[in-house]
């Protein structure tokens, strides 16, 4: 169990340490690979070598006389042939006669080891006929494509429709073209997919995971199992080892695959994903072909946005069925934080046979972004302007509306982003040049806006009293390194007047916790903070009440100050909260308070898509320096500053390492991460062939600066901050790299061979 150490007094706004720190440091945390249960079976996967075909035939028998192996399961076992969601288009937990993508399930083992499990899935006997592959989205919405569902290959397309986009364009004095393009990338998290499952003598089952949505691994197991009711089926959450969006999806499966599994062995399972499998097979951030036309006026003055996208969905739906959080931000989100009065957007989500596509930090946001700040410091180019300047004339303030026109009536912090990072990075003393070694220097600056939660994501909280006087909280959100248990426990401290010490949480088990919602988004700081707020709100009544039963005084004179229930009226009637547990406590816990928290539901139009598609939004811009090595095509990035608006920063030692984190994965995104794929195959399925930035490839220098534009509607004024802070990594660096060459780049990563061949073919 996390606890609090000693922070008396005041603690919204303190950098206290995070509650699993000494649990993490000392190696004492339980991962889910670490659980060991009495007579646990281990799991294996057979995966599909095509990338599209039919499966002809299959024949496990050979399979099934392995010593050690106890079940094999195909599709045809599967009642139903049920999918990981119920959403159109989802995944089959098994592959049935067809395989849509490299790395699909088409039989699953269980025995008694891990080498009897491998021994097994090398003598299943699959049979395919090959179907063609398709690997472009815009040439799957061609006419004659291959098919990959029924209906067509276009899972949605959405558009932004904002005054006359033509009559923009005729107003301009400069208008400004181009076409970009960004990689499917994957999570890499540490801990790959992992769950074990135990079914219970009464037709439930236990599941342990390391996932973002144990709510709705629940309700998903109980579907596919056949179960009466969600009660059924029980999730504990253990310690896990990275997420960032991809354990909202990729973990779903590997709990619903150990299950079905579980269930057909009667006995436990483990599943555990090798890196290979997990970088085959789970989702990835989608790769996107972007088109963007934008106009301005000579000072600097949009006048028009058109920007088109295609989206890689790859070739399955994940949680977010037709509507997935990629393809609603790259919508939303395209034409960035600026005051635009005519705006055509059109985003297209089309199906390949690739890796379906899924949340990763910031679903769609740093890929258009990557296009449009680009298109911004273009304009500034051509209008002789600075960069900042031209973000500064356009940028949204309080009063103004969006490119799809919702108000903004408070907490809009962008003006102060750009005039953190201009101070911070000394912007007008740098400027471009030779460093000593030759070297080519150069600057850049990104601006981003970022929804913050989705809209009507409802959250909700208690509060218990332990037996020995401790308070716990519980909220049905996942912490898997962002920080969100202290968070949590410093809302619920601040509302009570308790010591910060005397607070406790435990991991997810929704046995247990209310209904927390999906821990992505953005939205556990200011959706489940909101629900513990009031929540503590509720406890604290609570107390007084039973309190002043304890000590025969009216409540209305009661009050709670550093976890003390005091009289006002007689500073020497008193009680403390292991007093009341004592009188009050008969088990382990008593609950003192509950509440939720419901946002206002999205309000959008169909035909424009104006409307108010999120609650509120955090803002941040970042300055790049690069040094850029003409002959051999190398990038460094020496320092980046990072400026963000969160609304309030209840943990600034947490927000700053959230932008910390967030800025060296941008850098990532930018100048190295690619999933390499042909014909539907990955080529670098591994940590030698995928390369991710390590602390040699990262600047000594980040500056993390918090703005602090509060909200009035978020606890304590807080509204998010962990996806926004990749968002404008990438354009910054690519800005910069334009500045000390003169070439602008449009497609990632920047490679030093791609970035020597386009300065070799500028100089001739």
């Amino acid at each position: 169990m996390a606890e609090a150490k000693d922070m008396g007094g005041a603690v919204i706004g303190e950098s206290l340490p995070f509650l699993d720190d000494p649990e993490k440091a000392a190696g004492a945390a339980d991962y889910l690979d670490d659980l060991q249960l009495p007579g646990m079976l281990v799991g294996k996967a057979l995966r599909s070598e095509h990338a599209h075909a039919e499966i002809v035939s299959l024949d496990a028998s050979e399979a099934l006389r392995v010593p050690g192996v106890v079940s094999v399961l195909t599709g045809d076992d599967l009642p139903h042939h049920p999918c990981i969601t119920a959403h159109k288009r989802a995944m089959p937990v098994i592959a049935c006669e067809r395989v849509r993508y490299t790395g699909e399930v088409v039989a699953l083992v269980a025995a008694e080891t891990l080498e009897a499990a491998e021994a097994a899935t090398r003598l299943i006997q699959v049979e395919y006929r090959p179907l063609p592959v398709v690997s472009c989205p815009r040439e799957a919405m061609e006419e004659g494509a291959e098919i990959i569902f029924p209906g067509g290959n276009v899972l949605n397309q959405a558009k932004i429709r904002k005054g006359e986009v033509e009559g923009g364009f005729g107003k301009a004095d400069v208008i400004i073209e181009n076409e970009y393009s960004t990689p499917s990338v994957d999570h890499l998290y540490l801990e790959v997919e992992a769950a074990c499952a135990s079914p219970n003598p009464g037709g439930g089952i236990q599941i342990w995971g390391s996932t973002q949505q144990p709510f709705l691994v629940r309700q998903n197991v109980a579907r596919i199992l056949g179960l009466k009711g969600e009660s059924s089926v029980r999730f504990v959450q253990t310690t896990t080892g990275g997420a960032f969006g991809g354990k909202s999806e990729a973990s779903l499966d590997v709990c619903l695959r150990v299950a079905v599994l579980a269930r057909a062995a009667g006995r436990p399972v483990k599943l555990v994903y090798s890196r290979e499998e997990s970088m085959i097979a789970s989702t990835k951030r989608h790769a996107t072909f972007i088109r963007s036309k934008t106009g301005a006026t000579k000072d600097g003055r949009l006048t028009a946005v058109q920007v088109e996208v295609w989206l890689d969905k790859g070739a399955y739906v994940a949680n977010g069925g037709d509507n997935p959080p990629a393809f609603k931000r790259a919508t939303y989100h395209a034409a960035g934080p600026y005051q635009a009065p005519h705006v055509k957007v059109d985003v297209h989500c089309v199906h390949t046979n690739h890796p379906y596509g899924g949340q990763m930090r910031g679903p769609g946001c740093p890929q258009v972004h990557f296009a449009g700040e680009q298109q911004m410091d273009a304009l500034a180019k051509a209008l002789k302007m600075d960069p900042i300047e031209i973000r500064r004339v356009n940028g949204l303030r309080v009063g103004t509306r969006t490119a799809w026109n919702q108000h903004l009536p408070e907490s809009v912090g962008f003006l102060d982003t750009l005039k953190e990072v201009e101070r911070a990075s000394s912007w007008g003393s740098g400027g471009n040049g030779r460093a000593s070694d030759g070297r080519l220097r150069g600057r850049g600056v990104a601006s981003c806006l970022y929804g913050t939660g989705n809209a009507y994501s409802p959250a909700e909280a208690h509060v218990f009293l332990t037996a020995e006087g401790k308070v716990q909280v519980a909220a049905g959100v996942v912490d898997f390194g962002q920080g969100s248990k202290t968070v949590l426990c410093q809302i619920a401290a601040e509302t009570l007047d308790i010591p910060y010490s005397e607070f406790l949480m435990e991991s997810v088990d929704t046995a247990i916790d209310p209904f927390g919602g999906t821990s992505s988004s953005s939205r556990i700081t200011m959706q489940g903070g909101k629900a513990v707020y009031n929540a503590a709100v509720k406890a604290r009544e609570e107390l007084l009440r039973l309190g002043g039963i304890l000590l025969e005084a009216d409540p209305e004179d009661l009050e709670l100050r550093g976890g003390v229930v005091r009289s006002r009226s007689h500073a020497e009637t008193h009680i403390t909260l292991s007093e009341i547990a004592k009188a009050y406590v008969a088990d382990e816990l008593k609950q003192i308070g509950a509440a939720d928290s419901i946002p206002p539901p999205a309000r959008t139009d169909k035909e424009t898509g104006q409307g108010e598609p999120y609650e509120i939004y955090g803002f941040g811009s970042q300055v790049a320096e690069v040094l850029v090595d003409a002959e051999t095509g190398e990038v460094e990035v020496t320092g980046v500053w990072a400026a963000h608006d969160v609304g309030r920063a209840i943990s600034p030692m947490g927000v700053e390492q959230q932008i910390e984190g967030g800025v060296y994965m941008g850098i990532g995104f930018c100048m190295m991460e690619e999933v390499v794929q042909h014909e539907g195959r990955m080529l670098n399925p591994d940590m030698h062939g995928y390369l991710a930035p390590t602390v040699e490839d990262v600047p000594d220098r980040v500056a993390s600066l918090i703005v602090e534009d509060s909200y009035s509607n978020g606890p304590y004024g807080a509204k998010g901050v962990g996806e926004q802070v990749t968002v404008p990594t990438a354009a910054a660096i690519a800005n910069a790299v334009y500045d000390a060459t003169g070439v602008r780049f449009h497609d990632l990563p920047l490679t030093p061979d791609r970035v020597a061949m386009a300065l070799l073919k500028a100089r001739a």
